[in-house]
């Protein structure tokens, strides 16, 4: 009924289909690209999505959310997903909205929304314990992911669940070890009224696991599990809590949703210089964020139109500190004997509304809406020299966007509709593209780099029924701007613009239940997806040219 491409994978599909990672499962969603684990891409700790030949490296254009919570360090400042803190066994459903939801959800937006749901507190007493396992036979390496879900509603109303989902052991590159990942939720309901209830939600995640560095042809063709860095790790932790209060009747919606994130993370990277000396760099980081978002809905008739009008705020305060520091070019240099590079101090402070109305009319719905983002971002940042402060630039930026969206949704029959929509999305600067480095001197780039916008549109059909469940979608994403992460000579991050760019292409998906065919074949399912995209420049230098790296 979603007026776009969207799909759910639930609990009982992921179960079905044998998934042992979020990776496995998300490569079920047609128009969706799961990177693996590789280099500064990340250890099991971080999830690399792309949606749309987007960028996958860290997810940085996509919403992720956990129970419609930000998944990423800070969602304007840092938008990325280096930690991931999701694991498998605590989830119930995957919902992948990639069109018609630029509105209600944001920002960083242009690549979907994306949200996995925990398992929900049920109504009477029940637990379940699991264990899957992943075996290398090219290292007979072995991975575990233990499972714990235990909770029930009393009579009083008091629902609690306590929820576990962990990875150990190693994977199957040689230095893709000593993964350690802990997800803890302790999830609280409780029933007011039949029509009001108050959840309070508690979450903490730690992980810790090594990155396997990327190979060239030569190195995988001797041998494709190797490694030349065995420093190479990436460690986090994320503890976050959340109060939330609903009221639903037959005519009115009203949610409240408030949550506080606090998050650090770490890595070391080695690097081989010229002279056969090894580096060593570390990038120790904190975020903080605060927000408060309420939301309203009302039904209601107009003439021969039913209606649902909704209105959205959200406040978000971040907080973010970002040191990055060097070893002494030695041959045994150790970890811990790290010089300052450059250290910065962030903080962004936005307001988000929104509203949009869905008229039905007969077999059309008609959703027009907009949404507003005003994003004050600041940050400080400092260069250093053999750790020596050489100078430090406060750049900021105020952003304030109207964002359109309109979507369209034709009931054909009961089991087959047609879609189209077109929506603005917007992505803001990021801390570190306000500011970056020239040698050893602090500079600000705010002159060269701006705010991503993009519009976006799509048109598709859907089929559900029969035991089929059908798609086919065209879309096209038109970037104004389009920034992408590059490396200089010295291997520095260094952020470009690439100017006007297009994402197009075409993504279908199926899948079958041979159950519906006879009563001996239920249990049986197929499914497929096939994904065509084409991303390019369409002005500059390198106009009509394939983007770099794009999926």
């Amino acid at each position: 009924k979603h007026a776009g491409a969207r799909t759910i994978i639930d609990r009982k599909r992921l179960n079905e289909s044998a998934a042992t990672s979020l990776k496995n499962a998300l490569r079920q969603v047609s128009g969706v690209q799961v990177q693996e684990n590789n280099g500064t891409g990340g250890s099991d700790v971080s999830l690399n999505i792309g949606v749309r030949g987007l960028t996958s490296r860290l997810s940085p254009r996509s919403t992720v959310l956990i129970d419609g919570i930000p998944m990423s360090f800070a969602p304007y400042g840092q938008p990325q997903l280096s930690m991931a803190p999701v694991s498998l066994g605590n989830i119930e459903s995957v919902d992948v909205v990639r069109g018609a939801g630029s509105v209600r959800f944001g920002p960083q937006n242009v690549g979907g929304i994306i949200n996995f749901a925990t398992r929900s507190i049920p109504e009477d007493f029940k637990g379940t314990v699991a264990l899957n396992s992943e075996y290398a036979t090219g290292t007979d390496q072995v991975k575990l992911g233990p499972s714990l879900f235990v909770g029930g509603t009393l009579d009083n109303g008091l629902g609690l669940a306590l929820l576990y989902s962990g990875t150990k052991g190693n994977g199957y590159r040689e230095a893709n070890n000593k993964n350690d990942i802990d997800d803890v939720m302790l999830k609280t309901a409780y029933d007011i009224t039949d029509q009001d209830k108050i959840a309070l939600n508690f979450h903490h995640y730690d992980g810790t696991g090594e990155m396997p560095e990327g190979l060239s042809a030569a190195e995988f063709e001797v041998n494709p599990y190797q490694t030349s860095h065995y420093r190479d790790f990436f460690t986090g932790r994320r503890s976050d809590v959340s109060l939330r209060y609903t009221h639903k009747d037959d005519t009115n919606n009203f949610e409240l949703l408030s949550y506080y994130i606090d998050s650090f993370r770490t890595s070391n990277l080695e690097s081989t210089l010229a002279n056969g000396n090894h580096r060593l760099d570390t990038s120790p980081r904190d975020y903080k964020v605060f927000a408060i978002e309420p939301r309203y809905s009302r039904s209601y008739s107009l003439g021969s139109t039913l209606n649902e009008v909704t209105v959205g705020y959200r406040y978000m305060d971040e907080e973010s500190t970002e040191f990055a520091g060097r070893t002494e070019y030695a041959a045994d240099a150790e970890p811990g004997q790290f010089i300052a590079r450059t250290r910065s101090a962030g903080g962004t402070k936005a307001h988000a509304a929104y509203i949009d109305n869905r008229i039905e009319l007969g077999k059309w719905n008609i959703t027009p809406g907009v949404r507003f983002e005003s994003i004050d971002t600041q940050n400080s940042f400092s260069a250093y020299k053999n750790g020596v402060l050489q100078n430090t630039v406060h750049p900021s930026i105020q952003s304030d966007e109207f964002l359109p969206s309109l979507a369209v949704l034709y009931k054909a029959t009961d089991h087959w509709n047609f879609f189209a929509n077109a929506g603005v999305s917007f992505g803001p600067q990021q801390y570190n593209q306000l500011a970056t480095t020239q040698g050893t001197t602090a500079v600000t780039t705010l002159d060269g780099l701006h705010p991503e916008k993009s519009n976006n549109f799509e048109i598709g059909t859907k089929y559900l029924g029969n035991g089929l469940s059908a798609e086919l979608t065209a879309f096209y994403l038109d970037f104004d701007k389009e920034l992408i992460l590059e490396r200089d000579a010295a291997n520095n991050g260094i952020w470009t613009d690439l100017g006007a760019t297009s994402h197009k292409g075409i993504e279908t998906g199926f899948s079958y239940d041979f159950g519906h065919l006879a009563d001996s074949l239920e249990g049986l399912k197929a499914y497929g997806n096939y994904t065509y995209t084409k991303a390019v420049a369409e002005a500059g230098n390198f106009k009509g040219k394939d983007l770099p790296f794009y999926s």
